[in-house]
């Protein structure tokens, strides 16, 4: 499976990235009561899915590309 979502919480990202990202997560909060996951909780929601392995690519502006695997 792909997904292109934002990963909370990578050290890679500049100031400009964080910032939409922040935008983002505010926006999902006040319209739709969603939230950012950090690679952690990516990992838990993947794992309790029935998933065996992810790759999480960062670099695509403040979205990020994640493979999961069966």
């Amino acid at each position: 499976m792909i997904i292109i979502d934002a990963v909370v919480g990578n050290e890679k990202e500049d100031t400009e990235s964080f910032e939409a990202k922040m935008f983002y997560d505010l926006e999902m909060m006040v319209l739709v009561n969603g939230k950012e996951r950090n690679e952690k909780e990516w990992s838990k929601l993947f794992f309790s899915a029935g998933f065996n392995n992810y790759k999480i690519t960062h670099g695509l502006g403040f979205k990020s590309l994640i493979e999961v695997f069966p």
